[in-house]
């Protein structure tokens, strides 16, 4: 299962939605937000293991109407997550009970709370439909049926290992996006293009859903 890691490390690696999002995130928030991200995202693999293991998915990705609105709701919250960076950048969201912690300015550098930003990471994970299609082709082929292991377990075991290598990954870019982002906390002007290019990461990432 060590090189099942290492093919995790190497696909956590490469650009796609999920780390896109923690870099925009970690960008736009600092590395505490992007971990707070990761989370989610990690949470969101636990709940996509169980699904394969319980057939799910199969049935999800054996659906084409299953799949497209999955596609929908992926990128309906992604276009969502455009429009609330775009209003952080237009200085015009407003503050409430449930809002207090969120960004009243693009210049002001305060961030998001843990429970604003860990279900993003859940949600962006189960409405990615690529993610139903990525667990179907990459831990089931891994599974050594000659192994005195269930595959049942060794599945859990696979998703485990792959959920380490993610908040590896994903746990440096949100470290480095977060420096960057601290450098450039006291520039009003920067921040507000951290949002704008936060909202455009998002806005790519939703119509990359329906072209890749």
């Amino acid at each position: 299962m060590f090189n099942f890691f290492i093919a995790a490390l190497v696909v956590a690696l490469a650009p796609g939605p999920d780390n896109l999002f923690v870099l925009a995130q970690s960008a736009t928030h600092g590395a505490k937000a992007g971990f707070c991200v990761i989370c989610g995202l990690c949470t969101g693999i636990v709940i996509q293991v169980c699904l394969l293991i319980l057939g799910v998915s199969a049935l999800i990705a054996a659906s084409p109407v299953a799949f497209f609105v999955l596609q929908c709701c992926g990128a309906a919250y992604l276009v969502y997550l455009a429009y609330k960076s775009f209003q952080v950048r237009a200085g015009v969201v407003k503050l409430d009970a449930d809002n207090a912690d969120e960004d009243n300015a693009a210049g002001e550098g305060a961030g998001l709370s843990f429970r604003k930003l860990y279900p993003r990471g859940i949600i962006m994970n189960l409405t990615n439909p690529k993610a139903v299609l990525f667990a179907l082709s990459f831990i089931p082929p891994a599974v050594d049926l000659k192994r005195d292991m269930a595959p049942t377990l060794q599945m859990a075991v696979l998703g485990v290992e792959f959920i380490v290598a993610t908040f590896i990954v994903f746990g440096s870019i949100a470290l480095l996006a977060g420096a960057v982002k601290k450098f450039l906390l006291n520039s009003p002007k920067a921040n507000r293009n951290l949002n704008w290019f936060s909202g455009c990461v998002f806005i790519a990432l939703a119509i990359a859903l329906f072209l890749f």
